[in-house]
């Protein structure tokens, strides 16, 4: 069947850490992995580096590993939604911050910027904590 949308989600790791946000603001917001939408014609992998960036505010620098395509399903508003998912993995290697927050300025809905506060879980914890079915590639990490 054909995706609603097509999304890249960013297993950004830094010392056998995966980084992780939520979002002040929305503390229903379950815990997330940065990644968002691919624009119309854009290359999946400048999707996930353009994402990343304007959601952590980190210029990753190559290489981006590809590790799954995913066809994701949820309800929303009594509708099906298909999301055809694309994880890819970053490793960062200069000494990262414990936690900070970022806005990201450019929200898919189009609406004010939103807060997220980023920091780092171990793999196991993030595979119990992540929402929305982000946790569906983290064995490949391993």
């Amino acid at each position: 069947m054909k995706p609603d949308a097509h999304k890249v989600l960013i297993y950004a790791t830094w010392r056998d850490r995966l980084l992780v946000f939520d979002e002040p603001d929305f503390p229903d917001v379950e815990l997330q992995v940065p990644g968002g939408t691919v624009e119309i014609g854009e290359d999946i992998d400048a999707a996930a580096f353009r994402e990343f960036f304007e959601e952590t505010g980190i210029r990753p620098e190559p290489p981006l590993t590809p590790l799954s395509v995913h066809d994701y399903r949820f309800l929303k508003n009594g509708a099906v939604v298909r999301h055809r998912r694309y994880y890819f993995r970053i490793c960062l290697v200069a000494d990262q911050p414990s936690t900070w927050l970022h806005r990201e300025m450019m929200p898919f809905s189009g609406g004010d910027p939103i807060l997220f506060r980023f920091f780092w879980l171990g793999f196991d914890d993030a595979r119990n904590r992540l929402g929305y079915g982000m946790e569906h590639a983290l064995p490949l990490l391993a």
